[in-house]
């Protein structure tokens, strides 16, 4: 009979180093996508009153500057119309989203940079300044994710952008590559019985390196419209926000083929009989 008798304290040293291994590979697992808040995230504020069921007022997220081209036209007496919140639950909505995170929404019309934005310095319409106050931290990349649906704008033109970035002075700098969602009747279908659903759009980072000019900046989320003519328009509901470290796959090859190099080293000092 062959036997391999390894000594305990060796034994110890292997079971404790295995043990490690897997508590660190769990830390980042668990890590893996932190959520940050949002100010007003599902658009429950302000409450929009059910005798007009529309609201032009935001709280904690900014409007996009009114363009020098802009001119009333048609419903849009203001440039503060393009954007806003409704009531998105029957009897006001007829048609409600099944998805809808509360009973609020908010809209934006198909019109060129027509928007809302949120940072640590962006001002709502009450003069509350503030909301998101995260900052790119280096080693994580930033995931941004919205329940979207276009109705009745022009068919793969229209278009609505996501972005995340950081302000140099006044200027707001796209960090990554932003997700441009353009308008087809085949993804947001409007069946006549219902229901609807808002569909999740996201945009994300790369990862954060220690020599980027955003990494410590504070973070800034911003829905702008693209192309548009200014028929129909975009709801929008549920923004989240969250840091992701990257797959922990790669980190596991890493720490595991070291543990299996510590392991190797060890001799077992084995006798057989």
């Amino acid at each position: 009979m062959k036997q391999f008798r390894i000594p305990s304290r060796k034994n110890s040293f292997r079971s404790g180093l295995t043990t490690s291994v897997a508590a660190l590979l769990l830390l980042a697992a668990s890590a893996q996508a932190q959520p940050i808040s949002i100010a007003n995230h599902s658009f429950e504020s302000q409450l929009v009153s059910p005798v007009f069921f529309v609201d032009t007022r935001i709280d904690n997220w900014q409007k996009t500057p009114t363009p020098v081209w802009f001119t009333p036209q048609g419903q849009l007496q203001s440039w503060d119309q393009t954007a806003g919140m409704f009531i998105g639950t029957a009897p006001f909505s007829p048609t409600p989203y099944s998805n809808l995170d509360g009973n609020q929404s908010a809209y934006i019309y198909s019109l060129p940079t027509a928007g809302i934005f949120q940072d640590n310095v962006s001002t709502a319409w009450n003069g509350t300044v503030g909301g998101l106050n995260a900052t790119f931290q280096a080693g994580y990349a930033y995931q941004f994710t919205l329940g979207v649906f276009g109705k009745s704008m022009v068919e793969n033109y229209s278009s609505l952008k996501l972005s995340l970035y950081y302000r140099d002075g006044a200027n707001q700098v796209t960090v990554g590559t932003p997700t441009t969602i353009v308008f087809n009747s085949s993804t947001f279908n409007l069946l006549p019985e219902g229901p609807w659903a808002l569909i999740d759009f996201s945009v994300t980072t790369p990862i954060v390196q220690a020599g980027d000019a955003w990494a410590g900046k504070n973070i800034g989320i911003s829905i702008v419209s693209g192309d548009g003519t200014g028929a129909g328009y975009w709801d929008l509901d549920n923004a989240r926000l969250t840091a992701v470290v990257p797959e922990p796959s790669s980190l596991a090859l890493v720490m595991l083929g070291s543990g299996g190099l510590l392991l190797g080293r060890i001799r077992p000092g084995a006798k057989r009989q």
